[in-house]
Formats: structure tokens, sequence, C-alpha cells
């Protein structure tokens, strides 16, 4: 006691002496508590009491608002700490990043009036002079302040103790501090302050890393529990109550078994070192069942569980949009303005507006897919997969795997995880059946059930599974007579033609050819990079004059096999025009023959024609030129007389 009162009145001495202006012993003042009285001096402090500022209620309920994170955690810390010492009237008190007293605990009767210290009060030099808050928010680390080494006389009865708070980016948020009489000087103190502080420090880190994972949890695209040992949850995430049909813990089940009923899945996901990725579940819950993929990985020694569940639906959509399985052609890009097409357009965006089944019939090439596409995206699942089937593609013995799917161990080289079929992969979109009338029996009934109440069974698989699809089904063969001759069902046939539109070939919409023909020339332009293509009138008029018994396709083959093979002036012309539809096109004989048997005068000029041609090498122009005549008129001349060029050179 005597050497704290020797110490004290040595601080004391030399206070005065700044106070009169005076050199400081700088072996009696600690450099930190001289650089703080330096600062009040230049800040005009009244070295007597200080300003005692204060906050207003209003600035002070806005600033409580605002540490409220730091006030609540800091809060339990203070609690714990000041039971030991309460009965030393000591304070202990948390102030904000700006010295602002944010709270402060004491015990009205056994503490000392201590000023500026009440929340709402400003501890910073300028407002208080030299203290320990002050002195540990510009030096930023721990400090300590006892008797005279307050700036203000008001506080030299009083020993502080303060400890800075960080965050998490390392930033100083708060200042927790100790206020006790002058006499309680204890050197374990101010350790016992940095100890505090440092804790309160982890829990804001630990809080802002847990609200971080719980950001990262809610955000994820799946669902999250984690179970303890016994299978109780401790957490689960929105996206998992939302799967599991949960609303909260509190209001639902607690342990994982009142939850999923399925007693097989249960036991393991409870079993001892439980660890699968991916595995496909159907579990049974309190309102139905929920086909997903199931993870599992067990913590370690804890024995908690982390259970993640992702939505069989979602990874279909996803791997449908990732394979390209989408409808991309629109009601726009049908080309033509015949009524026969126009009408067609009209009954399919008609049938887009609703969910029936629909069969398109028409000839190879006339664009039933074109059609398909445009109905998916003019409908409500437009945003869901477009999933095309080729039934006539399919190996008869893979028929029902692929468009159904399959289950582990269905079949000799099966998956062992299973595999979805399209029709699941086109679960709340549409399938496109195209070529439906080469679809093998069986899977015709399988296909029946479906279409007759939406589930779908997979081989080898005891469970069915509800989808939600729209099937459109197409063909160029005519159903009725396959169901005479046993090869389709009548059944089927029904349930399928619900709506039916019927494509009409090129050859009954031949007001389309040009259009066409310049939709396609305008394309093949771009993709060639070559601008200048022109197509000249004669070219036109034998387009439209051939019957395309290939329809559209043809025609589109044909303009890129004419692009391909243009001349370097740009010009197409009739040398460009491939032999057999040339050959075809004549004043709409598509392609007959004359019936009349030719006279003396034609035989001639059949000789002649093919005398030039060989003394040419075939070159149909050179022997245009010779004959005095056109290419177009010499190409109408060999059409007449069966002469290939081929044959003269």
């Amino acid at each position: 006691m005597d050497n704290s009162q020797s110490k004290r009145e040595r601080i004391y001495r030399e206070w005065e002496r700044f106070q009169r202006g005076e050199s400081v012993d700088e072996s009696v003042i600690a450099p930190y508590i001289l650089r703080s009285w330096q600062h009040c001096r230049l800040l005009h402090v009244d070295s007597s009491e200080g300003s005692r500022r204060r906050l207003e209620p209003a600035q002070l309920e806005r600033v409580l608002h605002k540490n409220a994170l730091l006030i609540r955690i800091a809060r339990g810390i203070m609690e714990r700490l000041y039971n030991p010492i309460s009965s030393s009237g000591s304070i202990i008190s948390i102030s904000d990043a700006n010295g602002v007293i944010l709270s402060c605990l004491r015990d009205e009767k056994k503490s000392y009036p201590i000023p500026n210290i009440e929340p709402g009060s400003i501890a910073l030099e300028s407002s208080s002079g030299s203290n320990a808050i002050s002195i540990c928010l510009v030096e930023k680390r721990s400090v300590e302040t006892w008797a005279a080494e307050h700036y203000c006389r008001l506080l030299h009865n009083w020993f502080c103790a303060a400890a800075p708070i960080w965050n998490t980016k390392h930033e100083l948020v708060g200042v927790l501090n100790v206020t006790l009489p002058w006499d309680m000087f204890h050197t374990h103190t101010l350790g016992m302050i940095e100890s505090a502080a440092y804790a309160i420090s982890e829990q804001l880190r630990l809080h802002f890393l847990l609200e971080e994972q719980r950001v990262i949890f809610e955000m994820m695209d799946e669902g999250l529990v984690v179970l303890d040992g016994d299978g109780a949850i401790r957490f689960i995430n929105k996206k998992a109550q939302q799967m599991l049909s949960l609303t909260t813990l509190s209001s639902g089940a607690q342990h994982i078994s009142d939850v999923i009923f399925s007693k097989d899945i249960l036991r393991a996901i409870l079993s001892e070192n439980a660890k699968f990725i991916d595995q496909e579940a159907m579990l049974q819950l309190k309102n139905g069942t929920l086909s997903c993929m199931l993870s599992v990985s067990s913590t370690g020694e804890s024995g908690s569980r982390v259970v993640t569940l992702r939505e069989v639906r979602r990874i279909k959509e996803s791997a449908a949009r990732v394979t390209g399985a989408k409808a991309v052609f629109t009601f726009n890009h049908i080309v033509g303005t015949s009524s026969a097409l126009q009408n067609v357009i009209e009954q399919a965006r008609k049938a887009a507006k609703s969910d029936a089944t629909t069969l398109i019939l028409g000839e190879s090439g006339t664009g039933k897919e074109l059609f398909a596409q445009s109905m998916h995206n003019a409908s409500s699942r437009a945003t869901g997969a477009f999933i095309t089937v080729n039934c006539g593609a399919l190996p008869r013995e893979l028929v029902q795997s692929e468009l159904f799917g399959y289950d582990e161990g269905a079949f000799t080289g099966a998956s062992r995880l299973g595999k979805p079929g399209k029709f699941e992969l086109a679960d709340n979109g549409t399938i496109f059946l195209d070529e439906i009338g080469e679809m093998p029996m069986d899977a015709q009934v399988s296909l029946l059930r479906l279409l007759q109440n939406g589930e779908v069974t997979r081989v080898g698989s005891k469970y069915t599974r509800q989808v939600n699809v729209r099937v459109i089904a197409a063909t160029n063969r005519n159903l009725q007579e396959s169901i005479r001759e046993r090869s389709f069902r009548e059944d089927l046939y029904y349930r399928l033609n619900v709506f039916s539109l019927s494509i009409p070939p090129l050859r009954e919409r031949a007001s389309d050819i040009r259009l066409l023909a310049r939709h396609f020339l305008s394309h093949f332009m771009m993709t060639q990079n070559n601008p200048e293509l022109r197509m000249t009138e004669e070219v036109y008029r034998i387009l439209e004059g051939y019957s395309w018994p290939g329809n559209v396709r043809e025609l589109e083959n044909t303009v890129e096999r004419m692009v391909f093979m243009a001349p370097d002036s740009g010009l197409i012309d009739v040398d460009s025009v491939p032999y057999n539809i040339l050959h075809c096109s004549s004043s709409g004989h598509g392609g007959e023959k004359p019936s009349s048997a030719p006279g003396f005068l034609e035989i001639q000029e059949k000789e002649s024609i093919l005398r030039v041609l060989k003394d040419c090498g075939g070159n149909i122009r050179a022997a245009a030129q010779k004959l005095g005549i056109s290419r177009s008129g010499l190409y109408v001349k060999m059409k007449k007389f069966g002469i290939s060029p081929d044959q003269c050179r």
C-alpha cells in the first residue's frame, strides 16, 4: 500500500508539472500516457473535469441499434466477468469505436459514483481527457490508466483497464473496460480484461462465420440436414424443410425418423460410419413420397451425420439444359404464306394452349419437329425440357429402358445407380415421339399406361413415379393401316389422336417454294460468309416446277448444294441446279415423259445435240453457244430427249 501511495504521489507531481507547462520525467509517466496528455492539451480539454459530453436519447437509440450484436455478445461475457468482482464496487463497460458507452454493469448499492460511465457518455479524449478507453482507441491496444495518469482531476481516484475488440476484418469495433478505485488495482486486472475482450472478438468472428455459413446453406439448391449421433435434427435448411414438407422444427419433428418413414433408408443413414454419395432414393414421407438423390457422410468422433438431398426432378432439368434438350424454334421460324400452311399454324397455336396429347401427321421433311418445338415454346411449359425421341432409331430391346428408365440390376450392364428414362427427363416439359409408328408393341403398352395415369415404372423397379409430361407424337405412316395390320394398338392411337395436325407437303403449297428458297439462300449466305450470292429468276422457276418428294428438307439441302457449287461471280444460275431437279422440272409435268413418239426431225435434233455435247466434252455452256440456244433451252431439250451430260463426257 505504501508503495502504491508513493507511486501515486510521484505520478501526481508529474501531472502538476505538465499542467504548469514544465517538462515531465518520462521514467515515471509512460510514453502512451504522455502522448495522450499532449493531445488533450492541443484539444483544450478542461483538466479539472473535462466536458462530460453525452448523446441525445434519439442519437443513443440509433447507436445502440447499430451495435446490437456487439452488445448482445458482450453482455454474456461481461456478466460472467463481473460476478466474481461485483462486491468490489467495480464497473465493467463496453463502448463502440467512437468511444460511446453502450452498456455497463454495476451494483447501484455498492458501486462508487464514477463519472462519464453511463450509456450515452462519450469517453473520448476530447470529452473525458486521458482515460483507458480513449487511449485504447488511439493506440489500438490494451492499456491501463491509474490515478493521476488520467488527464482530468475528476478521475484521479480511479484505475481503468481497457482492451480492444476486433471484428473479422481486424477492425477495432469496441472497447471493454473495467473501472475501480485506484487502491484496488491488481496486476492481473488488465490480463483478465484482455482475455474477455478476446472472447468477445472470437464470438463476433464465430457469429459472422456461422451467419455466412447459414446464408450459404440457404442458398444451396439442395436440402441439407445435420443429425447428431442419435438421429436428432440439429440443423435443417429451408430447402430441406420444403422437400420434407416441414414448416419449422418446433412445429414438426425433432428426430429424422419422425420425418422419413422408409426403414431401409433410415437404417442406412443412421448406420455407423454411414457414407454414400448420390444414391437415388424414394423417401416415404407423411404426405407422400419424395424421389431424390441422397448423400450421407459422417463427421467423425462426434457421430454426427450430414445429409444432403437433391430433387431428381431438378437434376433432370439441369441435365436437359446441359445436353441441349430444349426447343429452339417458334412459330415465327415457320416460313410460308400459303393458306394450307397458315391453317395448320393456326390449329397448332390453339393446340399449344392446352396440354392435350397431339399427333402430327406428315411426309418426311415437312417439318413435324419444327411444329412440335413451336408448340412447346408457345405453351405454359416453355421453360421446361423438350425431349426428342426417334422411336424408329432405338434398338427394339432398349426401347423400354430408354423411354421409361431402369433400376439397379435390371439387366446385365445396367448402371449401379439406375438411370432415368426420357419421360422422367421431360418431367414438367414436353416429349416429342417422332416416328411413333415404329414403336414396338410392348413399349406401346407402357406408353398407354403413362398417358392414362401419368405414371412411369422403370425396368426392374417395383415403384411407380409420377411425371407431368405433355406428349406430342409424329409419324409419316398411315396409323389406321398399321392398326389393321396389328402393328399399332388401336387404343393407343385414340389416346394419341386427341388433337391432330396434318402438315401439307411442299407440292401442295407451291407458292411457298420461292419464299423458302430465299430464306435458305439468306441462311447459307451467312454461314458461308458470302453476302454477294444471287439466284436467277430462271432457277426460281425451275425450283417451283419440281414436285419435291423430300419436301422442305430436300429444298433446304438443294439450296445448300447450289450455294456451295456457286461460281465465283456469285450468280446461281441453271448450271448450279442439280441434274435430277432440272430433268424433272418442266411446266408442271413434274417428271412425266412425253407420250407421243418422236418424229424424224426430233430424232435429228437429238442426234445433233448429242454430237455437239460430245464435241464439247459435256460442257453445257459451250454446247449451248455452238447450237445457238440458251443454256436453259438446252436443258429443256436434253430433258425432252432423255440426255444426261454424263453420257457425253
